[in-house]
């Protein structure tokens, strides 16, 4: 099955770690990939993480991964601002990663009552797990005077050790309530956006020829399944075998983690 594909975009979260403990049962079989040469692209709707310190984590867990072989749905976003929307100052709701992408890119990344003073020309907001009620509040009233709204992902939920946790869509359906606006652009996965970054920075153009690996089937596996990739979910993370007729998204594999599919 595996010598079939010349790309394999892989999750992170629920299948590589929960909240940093690593899923061996996954790992491994990964690490397999990699030593007979495959391509593997690690892609995260997690905003939160820095490339750099991620992929650091990954080569100690065997997986060797350099920063140009992760996405995070922060880089996706900034890619998109920069480019169709030629933004230069952003106001930040989000963690180290999402910060650290908007810098690298060259703009100015605007926090709390900074955003009022110079009227940000967009909003871009990630998992955050600081947030306060200023911070939601100020990004809402810049939104309101015309700044673009881009949120990185709208997962509502993400696996931790205690158990699920609110995503980035549960705070930005704070503000979509409060001023009955959606977002602009959402870059994360189901979006084929972050997908497509992917392609391009791989050179791979042959989506027969793409694997997407996963947790979640109305993310990960619904993306895989509209663009015409095969996918695979493991049950790692936050699906489970029984969801997939309750949800109506079927994936190509079906496995408990990996060990299954890949020897």
């Amino acid at each position: 099955m595996v010598p079939d594909y010349d790309l394999i975009i892989s999750d992170v979260d629920g299948v590589i770690l929960t909240e940093g403990e690593p899923i061996w049962e996954n790992i491994i079989p990964l690490k397999k990939l990699l030593d007979k040469g495959k391509k593997i692209i690690f892609v995260t709707n997690n905003s939160g993480f820095s490339r750099v310190l991620l992929s650091r984590q990954l080569t100690s867990l065997g997986l060797q991964a350099e920063p140009k072989d992760i996405i995070t749905s922060g880089l996706a976003a900034v890619i998109y601002m920069k480019r169709m929307l030629k933004v230069n100052r952003a106001y930040v709701i989000g963690e180290e990663g999402l910060v650290e992408e908007v810098q690298n890119a060259g703009m100015e990344a605007l926090f709390t009552t900074d955003a009022e003073r110079v009227n940000p020309e967009a909003v871009v907001l990630g998992l955050d797990r600081l947030v306060t009620y200023d911070k939601l509040s100020i990004g809402m009233r810049c939104i309101s005077k015309g700044a673009k709204f881009i949120v990185t992902n709208m997962d509502r939920l993400w696996p931790s050790k205690d158990g699920l946790r609110l995503g980035a869509g549960a705070l930005a359906s704070a503000i979509i309530y409060a001023i009955r606006k959606e977002p602009d652009f959402v870059a994360g996965k189901p979006n084929r956006w972050i997908v497509q970054v992917a392609m391009e920075m791989t050179g791979i153009k042959d989506l027969s020829k793409v694997l997407v690996i996963g947790d979640q089937l109305e993310i990960d596996i619904k993306m895989g399944n509209d663009m015409g990739a095969d996918t695979v979910l493991v049950t790692t993370g936050i699906n489970k075998r029984e969801d997939v007729e309750r949800l109506g998204v079927h994936p190509t594999f079906l496995v408990k983690n990996l060990t299954e599919l890949i020897s």
